[in-house]
C-alpha cells in the first residue's frame, strides 16, 4: 500500500507540470465601429492586445536572448511584428475587404501579464456590416481564444473567435439571447481546460460514495445519501463561486489574479489532506463553500478583461455561470455512476479513493509552488 501511495504521489508530481504548462492563449480585440449611416470611406479603429509570451513565439524578438523582450527590441523588430499582426488579422465591410494598417505600438498589462498593444485602422471601400477574422495567432489548439469587444455609438457587442469560428460579424442590433448563448460554450470551455478546478471537483466527489465508520472509510449503503450528499457539496460551492463570480465581474470586488490562483492551488491541496482522514468528512460542506469563494473569482479572471457593461452584462454573467454548471455537472454525470457502482469494493475504499487524492493532492501541491514561485 505503501508503495502505491508513493506512485500515486509520483503521477500527480509528473503530471501536474505539464497541466501547468498548458497554457491558455487569448488575446483582446477592441473595435470602434462607423455609424450604420457612416459615409463610404470612414475608418474602422480596432486595438489588438497580444500576450508579449504568445508573440515571441511567433516573431523574433528578444534579440539577446535573454528571455525578456524590452521596449528597445519591440522598437527594432517593428517591422517584422507589423508584417506578421496584418497577416493574421482581416478586415471586411459590406463584404469587400478593407485596407488595415497599423498606427502605432504601446505596452499594457492584462491578467498581470505584459501585453502588446496593437493600434489599428482598416479603411473600407463599401459601407454596410463590419467582418473581424484572422487566425490571430492560433496554431488550432482549442485553448486559444480572442476575445473581441465592439463599440457602435451608446450599443456595445461580445464576440469570440476561436481557431473553429469564420470571425466574427457585426449584428444588426444587440441580442441579449445571442451573448448568453455564445458565453454559455464559454463557460462550459474555461471549466474543461482548468485542469485545477477539475481537480477540485473530483476531490469533492470522490469520498461522496463512503461514509466514515471508526475512523475508516466504508462504501454508503444507501442511494438518497449518496444523493443528498453530492446535492449538498455541489449546491454549496455553486453558490459561493457564482457570488464572488457575479461580485467580481461587476467590478464590486477586486482582488489580484496570483493570490487567487495561489489560493485555488492550496484548496486543491487541502481537499485532498481531508480525503486520507475519515474523521474529517464533517469539513467536506466548509470546505466546498469556502473555497467556492475562491474558485469564483478565478472564473472572473476570463471574463475580467471584457467591457461587459449596461444592458449585455446579465446575458453574459447568466450564460456563463449556466456553462460553469453544465460542465461541472457533465463531470458529476460521468464520474459518480462510475465510483458508486465501485463503492463497496475493498479497493476503491481502501485504494482508488485516497491515490486518487494523493496523486490529486500532489498535483496542487506543485502548482502551489510554482505559483508561489510567480508571485
Amino acid at each position: 500500500m505503501k508503495r502505491l501511495v508513493v506512485l500515486a504521489l509520483l503521477a500527480g508530481l509528473v503530471a501536474a507540470p505539464a497541466a501547468f504548462a498548458h497554457a491558455v492563449s487569448t488575446s483582446f480585440v477592441s473595435v470602434d465601429l462607423p455609424a450604420r449611416d457612416a459615409p463610404v470611406g470612414a475608418p474602422v479603429s480596432l486595438r489588438w492586445d497580444l500576450s508579449l509570451q504568445d508573440l515571441v513565439w511567433q516573431v523574433f524578438i528578444d534579440a539577446n536572448v535573454d528571455g525578456v523582450a524590452t521596449w528597445g527590441e519591440i522598437e527594432a523588430a517593428k517591422p517584422a511584428i507589423t508584417s506578421a499582426v496584418l497577416g493574421q488579422i482581416a478586415v471586411e465591410r459590406g463584404g469587400a475587404a478593407c485596407a488595415t494598417r497599423v498606427r502605432d505600438y504601446a505596452l499594457t498589462k492584462r491578467l498581470e501579464q505584459n501585453f502588446l498593444s496593437i493600434a489599428l485602422e482598416a479603411s473600407c471601400p463599401k459601407p454596410g456590416q463590419v467582418r473581424v477574422a484572422g487566425g490571430f495567432f492560433m496554431s488550432g489548439d482549442a485553448s486559444q481564444r480572442a476575445l473581441l469587444n465592439a463599440t457602435r455609438g451608446a450599443q456595445s457587442f461580445q464576440g469570440v473567435i476561436t481557431p473553429d469560428s469564420a470571425g466574427w460579424l457585426e449584428p444588426e442590433e444587440v441580442s441579449a439571447w445571442r451573448s448568453f448563448t455564445r458565453f454559455v460554450g464559454e463557460g462550459v470551455w474555461h471549466v474543461l481546460i482548468g485542469y485545477d478546478h477539475i481537480a477540485f471537483v473530483l476531490l469533492l466527489l470522490l469520498p461522496s460514495v463512503l461514509r466514515p465508520v471508526d475512523g475508516r472509510w466504508q462504501g454508503q449503503t444507501r442511494l438518497p445519501q449518496v444523493a443528498r450528499d453530492i446535492a449538498t457539496i455541489v449546491t454549496a460551492f455553486t453558490i459561493a463561486h457564482s457570488i464572488t463570480l457575479a461580485l467580481a465581474v461587476t467590478g464590486t470586488v477586486t482582488l489580484p489574479g496570483k493570490p487567487i490562483e495561489v489560493a485555488i492551488a492550496a484548496s486543491i491541496a487541502i481537499a485532498a489532506a481531508i480525503n486520507l482522514f475519515p474523521r474529517l468528512a464533517g469539513w467536506r460542506l466548509a470546505l466546498a463553500f469556502g473555497f467556492g469563494f475562491v474558485h469564483g473569482f478565478g472564473f472572473a479572471n476570463a471574463l475580467a478583461e471584457i467591457d461587459a457593461s449596461g444592458t449585455t452584462l446579465l446575458p453574459l454573467l447568466a450564460g456563463f455561470n449556466i456553462g460553469v454548471e453544465i460542465a461541472q455537472l457533465s463531470i458529476v454525470a460521468v464520474v459518480l455512476p462510475l465510483i458508486y457502482s465501485a463503492r463497496a469494493t475493498r479497493w476503491y475504499a481502501g485504494g482508488l479513493m485516497p491515490l486518487g487524492s494523493c496523486a490529486l493532492g500532489a498535483a496542487g501541491l506543485v502548482w502551489l509552488v510554482q505559483r508561489l514561485q510567480g508571485a
